[in-house]
């Protein structure tokens, strides 16, 4: 091997180790203000208490990329969830479309649409009924959802 072909190999192998160490540093490290907020099910059927977090509120959110109340609630829910990391859970079920197996397995009529559970891992409330709970458990940030989507939970009119 010649030297400039060592040198290149060492070099290239030097790039991967540094991109290692920092992917794995990438990996351990979670921002202060990161949301728990993952995406669960790309329209397939799915039950929703097995992937209920312990300890934490767990909202369920039906939407739809192409969806535009879905669009704007979202940025809503992911505040929501960063002000609350230690108690509020989001996870995001895709219907895709509306001939999908989950929304017709869930009764999806309109999106979004929202399920809330307990932080033992019951059903606590689900469609218009989650965005009063909210405001119940999380005061006025919870109203921020309500104005996202322009439909205000019932007290506060």
């Amino acid at each position: 091997m010649t030297r400039g072909a060592r040198t290149l190999m060492l070099i290239a192998g030097g790039i991967a180790l540094a991109g290692a160490a920092l992917g794995a540093y990438a990996l351990k490290r979670r921002p202060a203000g990161d949301p728990d907020v993952k995406i669960i099910a790309h329209g397939e059927r799915i039950d929703l208490a097995p992937h209920a977090v312990p300890g934490k509120y767990t909202v369920f959110d039906f939407y739809a990329v192409w969806c535009p109340p879905c669009r704007a609630l979202s940025p809503a829910l992911e505040k929501l969830a960063a002000r609350n990391r230690q108690t509020l859970a989001i996870r995001k079920v895709d219907i895709v479309d509306w001939t999908m197996p989950v929304a017709e397995q869930h009764g999806i009529q309109e999106l979004p649409y929202l399920v809330l559970f307990d932080k033992e891992g019951h059903e606590l409330a689900a469609g218009e009924k989650v965005f009063d709970e909210l405001v119940r458990l999380f005061g006025d940030a919870g109203l921020e959802l309500g104005r996202a989507t322009e439909k205000p939970p019932a007290g506060a009119m």
